[in-house]
C-alpha cells in the first residue's frame, strides 16, 4: 500500500499534471482538425512552461538554499516555487492562445495559475496540499473544456474522479497531510478552475498578443 501510495503521489505529481492535460485535450475530436504542427508546438509550450521551467526554477532555489529541498514538504519553502510556476503557467496561457486555442483553454490555465498562488499565500501558515490542488484543477478543467465544446466524455470524467480519490487516500496513508488540506487542496484547484474561465480573458490576452506582434 505505502509502495501504490509513493507510485500515485509521483505520477501524479502536479507539474506533471499540465502534460497529462494537454494530451487529453488534443485527443479530443475537435483537434483533429488542427494543424499537427500547432498540436506538436501546444506539447513544446505545456512541457516547457507547464513542467521544465518550474522543476529548473526549484532546482535552481535548492542549489542557493533557498529551499531545503526538492519535494518541498516544509510549507516555509513552497511560497517562491509556487508564485514562479504561477508566472510560467500565465506564460502557458499565452503561447497557447498565440497558437489560436480556444480562449477557454487559456482560461484554465491562469485558473492553475491562480489556484497556485492561493495556495502559495495559504501555505506561509498552513500546508495544503499543492497535489490535490492540481488534480482538482484537472477535474474542473475538464469540465469546464467539455461544457464549452458540448460533450460529455463519462469514462473520462469518472478516470478522473477515481484518480481524486486515489490520490487523496495516498496522501492520508503517507501521512503527507491532514483530511482538511486535502479537501481545502481540492476544492481550492476545482473551484478556481471552474470559476476562473467565466471571466472574459480575451480583451487581457488581445492586448498582450498586440503588444508582441
Amino acid at each position: 500500500m505505502k509502495a501504490l501510495s509513493k507510485f500515485l503521489s509521483f505520477a501524479l505529481f502536479p507539474l506533471f499534471i499540465p502534460l497529462y492535460g494537454i494530451m487529453l485535450l488534443t485527443s479530443a475530436e475537435f483537434f483533429s482538425y488542427y494543424p499537427e504542427l500547432y498540436i506538436r508546438s501546444s506539447y513544446l509550450s505545456v512541457a516547457l512552461f507547464g513542467t521544465v521551467i518550474p522543476m529548473t526554477s526549484i532546482l535552481i532555489l535548492y542549489l542557493l538554499k533557498v529551499v531545503s529541498g526538492m519535494a518541498l514538504k516544509k510549507k516555509e519553502d513552497r511560497t517562491i516555487p509556487y508564485i514562479l510556476t504561477a508566472i510560467s503557467y500565465l506564460l502557458c496561457s499565452v503561447s497557447l492562445y498565440m497558437l489560436i486555442f480556444p480562449i477557454y483553454v487559456s482560461s484554465v490555465i491562469i485558473a492553475v495559475a491562480i489556484a497556485l498562488i492561493t495556495d502559495a499565500i495559504v501555505s506561509r501558515f498552513w500546508k495544503i496540499s499543492a497535489h490535490m490542488t492540481g488534480i482538482g484543477a484537472m477535474l474542473g478543467g475538464t469540465l469546464c473544456i467539455c461544457y464549452h465544446m458540448h460533450i460529455f466524455p463519462i469514462i473520462c470524467l469518472l478516470s478522473i474522479i477515481l484518480l481524486c480519490g486515489l490520490l487523496a487516500t495516498a496522501r492520508l496513508y503517507l501521512k503527507a497531510h491532514t483530511p482538511m488540506q486535502v479537501i481545502a487542496g481540492f476544492a481550492n484547484g476545482f473551484c478556481c478552475a471552474i470559476l476562473v474561465p467565466m471571466i472574459n480573458w480575451e480583451p487581457i490576452f488581445r492586448f498582450i498578443t498586440s503588444k508582441q506582434v
